[in-house]
């Protein structure tokens, strides 16, 4: 069995039972395998592994590797690109991959099967969805995952970072352009630019100051301005849906639901 999704930075993928494939290389991704039941046997130019259930690899892109997996075993594999504003040097400019870390390392299975499966959900959501911040989130965090997991997101600038308060005038800009425009689409690289931060700084920096997401902020500019709507107008469900930038009826309702344990219809009639 096979699952996979992928954007223009990243992949995920996930394999069990016996799969096998052959020799290929993977030029400019970086490839981390994460073997989180059983073992999975991986040969990376003359170098072979037996991979046990926690034990991760880490791969420089261009080596030619292939595995195959055990009975019963299942393997989930993250590609990231190297280079470029949503690669590895987004989180450390130098990053080389295998330069500077140990080519094996240990890693949770299961803290590791739940984000890959919240990953595949929103990523698929948002693709569905065409909702490029929630894609670019699910990017960001596997991004901030392998920065954790390989120690070096502590590399970050020290200018990055927001005194409390949020008087980060780049940040209050940012922020005003949210409450300007968040009925329209709105892609993280247009906020990191009003920020003058890159992509993956911003996100940090973003959640230090509001202690969210940028995704989370804007559904929650959009959600209130549905409470107020659905109060004091008689616009449909579906003309308020389509007027604060939502993709569907059905993506509002969950929203709505989600953020207020009730469904827009009952809060009308509240």
């Amino acid at each position: 069995m096979q699952v996979k999704a992928e954007t223009a930075w990243i992949e995920l993928w996930q394999g069990s039972n016996e799969f096998k494939n052959v020799p290929h290389t993977h030029e400019n991704w970086m490839q981390i395998t994460l073997p989180v039941k059983g073992v999975c046997h991986f040969t990376q130019e003359a170098r072979s592994y037996a991979l046990g259930q926690g034990s991760g690899l880490i791969q420089p892109p261009g080596m030619k590797h292939h595995f195959h997996l055990g009975e019963q075993a299942s393997v989930i594999i993250l590609k990231v690109q190297e280079r470029g504003l949503g690669g590895m040097t987004a989180i450390h400019p130098p990053f080389i991959a295998g330069a500077q870390q140990d080519v094996l390392q240990a890693f949770n299975p299961p803290a590791l099967v739940s984000r890959f499966q919240h990953w595949m959900l929103s990523l698929m959501q948002g693709q569905t969805l065409s909702d490029p911040l929630a894609v670019q989130q699910v990017e960001h965090d596997v991004l901030a995952f392998l920065g954790d997991w390989l120690g070096i997101s502590r590399s970050e600038p020290a200018q990055s970072a927001l005194p409390e308060g949020i008087t980060d005038p780049h940040m209050l800009r940012t922020l005003e352009y949210l409450h300007d425009c968040y009925e329209q689409a709105i892609c993280v690289d247009e906020l990191a630019a009003q920020a003058l931060q890159s992509r993956f700084h911003f996100i940090r920096s973003f959640r230090k100051a509001t202690g969210t997401t940028p995704y989370q902020y804007l559904l929650s500019l959009r959600i209130q301005e549905a409470m107020r709507r659905l109060r004091r107008t008689e616009v449909s469900i579906g003309g308020i849906s389509a007027d604060l930038g939502f993709s569907s009826t059905s993506q509002f309702h969950r929203a709505f639901l989600r953020a207020t344990g009730v469904t827009p219809q009952q809060y009308r009639q509240g």
